[in-house]
């Protein structure tokens, strides 16, 4: 009873945690902006801001929209790709030389670097952003895809060995199951990587979505705008997050 009433209190205090946190932060803002300790030009007050969510037309809503459908259509094709083309190379050796180099090296190149060349070959088209964002992640889902694969517990060796089975040849059975259970902290980064692409992508070549909110507003001076567009940033990516990391856990409902 006493485990029961000390567990209660612990997620009780981390939910109690969790709502200061997201309270702290706009109590800060109000504060130095009734104060009047940081101007307009370093930092908008919170009512201009909303007063900016109903003024722009298209609505931010609408930018809101574009952004997350590339972010997570972009997210869900690299995260499979890589994962696809983890599996070919851990099986292939002979694929495995020919390609594990040359992902290396595309890997260490910032996706970001990328983008004028999309923009040359795609223009403004949003098959050419989606695309930006698969080969943003895809190597690096890859590479730590193969690393999983190749760390085989003993235990696991011990059993196939056992049976005279490889673990590669069950791949719905040993091998995804397998990489989903190790490839969650990975596939997080990759989200925020995906998300910086976008954006980038967003602000050098599309008419429409917050990176280029962001990017007109700049021009035009509107620092309330921009934290406009920073805020809903920072809420779909939390949203997006917390989506994911709540379906790949009750995905891998055996750990």
């Amino acid at each position: 009873m006493q485990v029961a009433l000390h567990s209660s209190s612990k997620t009780n205090n981390s939910r109690l945690l969790t709502v200061v946190g997201f309270i702290l932060i706009p109590a800060i803002w109000i504060s130095l902006k009734q104060f009047g300790l940081v101007s307009d030009r370093y930092l908008p007050a919170p009512e201009a801001v909303v007063r900016a969510c109903f003024e722009l037309e298209p609505s931010i809503f609408i930018h809101l929209a574009y952004t997350a459908f590339r972010l997570v259509a972009g997210f869900i094709a690299g995260v499979a790709a890589g994962i696809l083309i983890g599996i070919i190379i851990n099986r292939s050796k002979i694929v495995s030389k020919l390609l594990g180099p040359i992902l290396d090296s595309m890997r260490s190149i910032p996706a970001i670097a990328t983008v004028p060349f999309f923009l040359l070959w795609f223009g403004f088209s949003e098959s050419g952003k989606i695309l930006l964002v698969v080969t943003g992640i895809a190597f690096n889902i890859a590479i730590a895809t193969n690393q999983v694969l190749n760390e085989v517990p003993e235990k696991h060796r011990i059993l196939f060995n056992s049976f005279g089975i490889s673990p590669s040849s069950m791949v719905w059975d040993y091998t995804l199951p397998r990489i989903m259970e190790s490839l969650l902290p990975t596939v997080r980064f990759s989200l925020s990587t995906a998300m910086g692409v976008v954006i980038v992508s967003e602000l050098l070549g599309s008419q429409i979505g917050l990176g280029y909110v962001m990017q007109t507003a700049r021009s035009t001076f509107c620092m309330h705008t921009i934290f406009l567009a920073m805020i809903m940033l920072g809420l779909l990516n939390a949203i997006v997050d917390c989506l994911l990391t709540q379906m790949w856990t009750r995905t891998v409902y055996w750990r």
